[in-house]
């Protein structure tokens, strides 16, 4: 059919935006409509019958959003969850996610950038830089994306090469030595070709501090050598390459190669002292603060103090304190105490080619992708966050994936269709493992690691229609058919330990557990859904259904075992209304998921598994957008998400009913920003707040392992130049210092303690851009 390439609907998009929006020297609003490519083509996304918010590049700098988890405090029913103290992010949508820290675990909420899957959890935490616009899709997704889609998706779209010669600069200096470069240059090279080159690198000093000595009171034995250093730091660079080539009139390709490297501290988790209780057959039914327990019990065992560290005495040094008699030194403020701590102790890296093909055929659009990517990660961790030298967690992974696409799309009068094939090849190296100093009591002077080989292959076949059964009442059918095979080999090895800081795996000894399995599937996702227009309205309502693959467990010490893929049943209802002659949009939304062999990742002291469960969920999102005048803007959003996972078994013998980790039953979020001219320019003042309900970091739901709810606000004043090349930002985040828990795990059976990370402190900064 006769379309335009991707190069000229870049262009096309570019001027229509250019002559809708006010001249830079006017006041001018944040908040527009923008076109989002949910279904795999253009539309505004006003007429998109999913849940979803998005943002354009303009709108990601006028917020000052700089990672990709930042995008959570503007978007109802997404939260955080996530590991190493922060370092990884994972988006959870709705409630649905899996905590599995494993590298070898994919999570329910797709991530894609340009088109191409990240099947790292760990690469869903990036840096934004030269972004043309982000997608959150809430919902099952996988009819057009793919398997692991259940809980929703995360689209990055980057910047394109243009065909006139543009660029930009930006620097921005902050609170904690922080230091951010931003940049990129576009435009043609020879008649026909275009290139695109951007990169940013982010330099942050430490954070926390370390008051460590080593052989200090409380406890004098010697730590890790050379460690005590301070933490919570960010060596990041990145840069991304494109070339842009028409093929005559109706297609064209684009090939882009990116790259990034980061260096950071350890995680930066503190401690809080931790104590579990068990009955009287030693099953943990519940974990408390050691604060509260009076007695000052290593463990409580049906109402008695009983040893918990297996050293003869049941009760701890310090009434309150860990089994060592460690406190943090100043609970959640930015001093730590611990030994294992290095500030270039863990490594992440990615590197990635892909090539796009887009071409308009007389009676249809073709499109092809080829993409390739892998990631390492290197990570050490104190385990008990400490000054004694207990255990150190370690992982060591490389992932390499590779994934093919081709589709086909057209439409008529009465129909818009959809259809292709993709193949997904994801090869998996990961090694997790606790390393003992020579004085602990546990693994003295040895290491434990679990060493995986996962090799995953996956080949789908999808479709979807668009049929108008009026003008104004549309019938939205899908179908994708995944055939998945995974070959996992697992083995658990122990020998000594001779240096903290490297992972030491002998393999010349003998495996103390080896599992050598195949875990294939067929698997399947389906949407049927009735799109209702009349005005200024849309009215959508569908059942879908998802599904996220089965895999492995590999935890510390082996127990390796499979687990069955997770099937959702996703029952949605939505409106999506314009008022004010267009200067207000209202969305709202309702959803009821049923669940069969929900994938609940469970934690105890220093493993976690995944088991399959039922669970069911349901909720409500709001959102409104205002723009009552070119000088105000107004956001305001709420979710209520009720998450039930059934019968969960918390304890050998005990059910109960949980919530998901890390699933607040309700959100709230507001943006109020204002403009005007000064300055020979324009100026903008804008206010943010986020509000969120208490959650637990662990899916059994113990006393401790409760975060409460937390409310911040962030502000930041702006200036544009009337020509649109200058422009200067203040901000500051956490306003009000906000030391909120984020992210924890439970490890009280081995220490008393549990791991947990906290807020950001409060950032000032001023950033610099120059357009040209």
């Amino acid at each position: 059919m006769h379309t335009l390439n991707t190069h000229k609907r870049l262009l096309a998009l570019t001027v229509a935006t250019a002559l809708s929006a006010p001249a830079a020297f006017a006041a001018e609003n944040v908040w527009e409509s923008i076109e989002v490519t949910a279904q795999k083509r253009n539309e505004n996304i006003s007429d998109v019958g999913i849940a979803i918010t998005a943002f354009s590049g303009e709108q990601l700098e006028a917020l000052g959003l700089e990672s990709s988890t930042e995008l959570i405090a503007f978007t109802p029913g997404v939260s955080l969850a996530g590991d190493i103290g922060g370092q990884r992010a994972i988006f959870n949508i709705r409630g649905v996610v899996q905590n599995d820290y494993a590298d070898l675990a994919e999570a329910p909420v797709a991530v894609y950038v340009d088109g191409g899957y990240l099947a790292s959890t760990q690469a869903q935490t990036f840096g934004l830089f030269d972004v043309a616009r982000i997608e959150i899709l809430k919902g099952p997704q996988g009819t057009l994306f793919g398997r692991n889609a259940t809980g929703g998706l995360v689209n990055t779209i980057t910047a394109k090469p243009t065909a006139e010669t543009e660029g930009y600069g930006e620097f921005t200096a902050a609170r904690f030595d922080q230091y951010r470069f931003e940049g990129a240059i576009s435009g043609e090279i020879t008649e026909g070709v275009y290139g695109r080159f951007s990169g940013f690198t982010n330099q942050q000093g430490e954070i926390l501090e370390n008051i460590y000595e080593d052989g200090a009171a409380p406890d004098t034995r010697l730590g890790s050598v050379g460690g005590g250093e301070d933490g919570y730091n960010d060596d990041t660079k990145a840069f991304r390459a494109q070339l842009l080539f028409d093929i005559g009139d109706e297609g064209s390709l684009l090939l882009s190669g990116n790259w990034s490297d980061t260096t950071k501290s350890e995680g930066p988790y503190q401690v809080v002292n931790t104590t579990e209780v068990k009955d009287a057959q030693g099953n943990v039914i519940d974990v408390i603060f050691a604060a509260d327990d009076p007695l000052g019990c290593d463990t409580i065992q049906a109402g008695v103090c009983v040893d918990g560290n297996f050293n003869g005495d049941p009760l701890r040094p310090v009434q309150g304190g860990d089994f060592n008699g460690n406190f943090d030194p100043d609970g959640s403020g930015n001093k730590v105490n611990k030994d294992f701590a290095f500030d270039d102790q863990n490594k992440i890296e990615s590197k990635g080619l892909a090539a796009t093909l887009d071409y308009a055929f007389e009676d249809f659009d073709f499109f092809a992708m080829s993409d390739y990517k892998e990631f390492t990660r290197t990570v050490g961790l104190d385990s008990d966050q400490t000054a004694s030298p207990e255990l150190i967690f370690q992982s060591d992974s490389t992932i390499e994936q590779f994934s093919q696409e081709f589709r086909f799309s057209g439409e008529t009068a009465a129909l818009k269709w959809v259809g292709g094939i993709y193949y997904l090849s994801v090869s998996t190296d990961y090694s997790q493992g606790l390393a003992g100093s020579p004085t602990t009591f546990f693994l003295g002077g040895e290491e434990n690691n679990t060493l995986v080989s996962l090799e995953t292959d996956s080949y789908s076949l999808f479709g979807q229609v668009d049929y108008s059964l009026t003008d104004d009442l549309v019938l939205v059918g899908g179908l994708r058919y995944t055939r998945e095979d995974k070959a996992f080999v697992g083995n658990v090895y122990q020998n000594e330990n001779t240096n903290d800081r490297i992972i030491e795996i002998d393999t010349s000894t003998a495996s103390l557990e080896v599992m050598d399995e195949q875990n294939d599937q067929s698997l399947w996702s389906a949407k049927l859904q009735l799109e209702y227009s009349v005005g200024d309205s849309l009215y959508y309502a569908g059942i879908n259904r998802g599904v996220k693959a089965g895999s492995f467990n590999a935890p510390l010490f082996g127990g390796f075992s499979f687990y069955e893929p997770e099937e959702l049943t996703s029952y949605e209802a939505g409106l999506k209304h314009s008022f004010m002659q267009g200067s207000g949009v209202f969305n709202a939304n309702v959803f009821y998921y049923d669940y069969n062999d929900y994938q609940s990742f469970s934690w105890v002291n220093n493993a976690g598994v995944v088991t399959n469960e039922e669970a069911s969920f349901s909720g409500i999102e709001l959102e409104v957008f205002l723009t009552p005048t070119d000088s105000l803007d107004v956001m305001l959003n709420f979710s209520y998400t009720d998450a039930v996972v059934e019968d969960l078994e918390v304890a050998s013998g005990y059910f109960a009913d949980t919530t998901p980790p890390f699933t607040p039953e309700y959100q709230a979020s507001a943006m109020v920003r204002y403009n005007w001219d000064a300055f020979e320019g324009n100026m903008a003042a804008q206010l943010s707040a986020n509000y969120q309900s208490e959650t637990f970091h662990n899916a059994r739901n113990f006393t401790a392992h409760e975060i409460d709810s937390y409310a911040t606000a962030d502000a930041r004043l702006t200036w544009n130049d009337s020509n649109d090349k200058w422009s200067l930002a203040a901000y500051v985040d956490n306003l009000f210092d906000s030391d909120h828990e984020l992210i924890g795990f439970d490890v009280s059976g081995f220490y008393g303690t549990s791991q947990i990370s906290y807020a950001k402190p409060r950032t000032y900064g001023l950033t610099v851009r120059r357009n040209f």
